[in-house]
């Protein structure tokens, strides 16, 4: 029955001594029941119109062969006059900002607050379900940040349509959750919209092979070679000799499994230290994938520097980064995110311009070649959650607990909105010496 009184609804009777009845009641409007075709309401064993919802249930409990709880609609949201005040500024910028597209917020208890507008060219339509009136406060005071934290904290949630976290501290075990086979952790390259992860990580691989020009006899060098996958598809696709360099003892011991698996040790040669302690030897092409933006602004020079003294004459260096617009750069690099803070401290998204100005300044590389892959991190990025999602259970068996979770699916879908919504792209450049 509905909690407010005045919607409560009238019954009628109709039924003999000799066999069972049934009632009918609608909003307080007494309905005339015909004997031939009545208008029925089944009690099914429960007495009184008030549990009617009750007789529901225990038919669908019959029909279904499951079991299944009543659901109550939840209270409606009060905020404070403070979480009031920041809905009113959450609201507003909403308002201000929100042009292509449509946001939807629906709060417990029932309000429902839309922004924007979806159209033909642009049907974009996110839904965000608040629980907690506290994620407008979070969102009003400390931006993205808050944003975040109100996610982790379970101030609210988001539909799907589709139904302090150092990542080189997290193990093999925890990636190969949501990675595809290769253990590739950057962006893949897609050809169909139904294409599997593994197959556009393996284009994405072969590009980078191909841009380095490698050819049987070269020798290769990867700054931030990861769990290995780049450097053992370089060797099988064109024989050459290839040293791999990562700061991540976990990925070091993966990669190098990898390669004894593969009996490619006489071709592989993987370097658990810093790129700028490398051995000294010269390179015919160096590739950097997923790893300038580990860097730091105030590093960049000295990065493209070393790059330069490990590389042969008319040797290639072929890197894929990601970057964030010229115009936000200098504002982003001074304050903190939640990508920062909770996922790569210490990490910085180069602008293109950075890059460009970083190498001229201490190298005498020419550009060859920039290509902008990011519309396909989107992608990505779903097929990562997507994994992460289906081996929740997994993921907890490893130690993690439901907060660990939401931080997580949270970075996935920041970086995928990121990406979609083109705020920050992914460049392969080719640089030669």
């Amino acid at each position: 029955m509905p909690r407010n009184t005045s919607a409560w609804s009238a019954w009628n009777f109709l039924g003999t001594t000799s066999r069972g009845f049934s009632v009918t009641y609608w909003l307080n409007q007494i309905q005339k029941i015909e004997s031939v075709r009545p208008f029925l309401r089944w009690i099914a064993g429960h007495g009184f119109h008030e549990d009617g919802l009750k007789s529901g249930k225990a038919a669908a409990q019959g029909l279904l062969g499951k079991k299944c709880e009543l659901l109550l609609n939840p209270k409606k949201m009060i905020p404070s006059w403070t979480e009031a005040a920041a809905r009113l500024l959450v609201a507003r910028f909403f308002n201000q900002y929100i042009s292509i597209g449509n946001l939807i917020l629906v709060e417990e208890g029932g309000s429902v607050f839309t922004f924007g507008k979806a159209c033909e060219k642009c049907p974009v339509k996110s839904v965000i379900r608040v629980h907690d009136p506290l994620f407008y406060w979070k969102v009003a005071i400390e931006g993205s940040i808050g944003l975040a934290e109100a996610y982790i904290d379970g101030c609210f949630s988001v539909l799907d349509k589709r139904e302090g976290l150092l990542n080189l501290m997290l193990s093999n075990d925890f990636f190969s959750l949501f990675l595809d086979k290769s253990m590739t952790y950057s962006c893949a390259v897609f050809k169909m919209e139904n294409e599997s992860l593994e197959a556009a990580q393996q284009r994405k691989l072969s590009l980078l092979i191909e841009k380095a020009k490698i050819k049987r006899g070269h020798h290769v060098l990867d700054i931030g070679s990861g769990w290995g996958s780049l450097a053992i598809q370089a060797v099988k696709q064109t024989g050459c000799k290839y040293t791999g360099v990562t700061l991540s003892a976990e990925q070091h011991k993966y990669a190098e499994r990898k390669v004894r698996e593969a009996g490619l040790e006489d071709h592989i040669t993987f370097l658990l230290c810093d790129y700028r302690k490398i051995p000294p030897s010269k390179y015919d092409a160096i590739i950097s994938c997923g790893m300038i933006e580990h860097v730091g602004h105030e590093y960049m020079d000295e990065f493209f520097a070393c790059c330069e003294s490990y590389l042969a004459e008319d040797g290639i260096l072929v890197l894929q980064f990601i970057s964030i617009a010229e115009e936000r750069y200098d504002q982003y690099r001074k304050r903190p995110d939640f990508i920062k803070e909770y996922i790569f401290p210490g990490g910085c998204l180069p602008s293109l311009a950075r890059v460009m100005s970083a190498m001229t300044t201490s190298s005498r590389f020419s550009i060859e070649h920039v290509e902008n892959i990011g519309p396909n991190y989107y992608t990505t990025l779903m097929h990562w959650r997507d994994n992460f999602m289906a081996n929740k259970d997994q993921v907890l068996k490893l130690g993690f607990d439901e907060k660990f979770i939401r931080i997580w699916e949270f970075y996935l879908i920041y970086s995928a909105a990121g990406f979609k919504s083109r705020a920050v792209g992914d460049y392969q450049v080719l640089l030669k010496g």
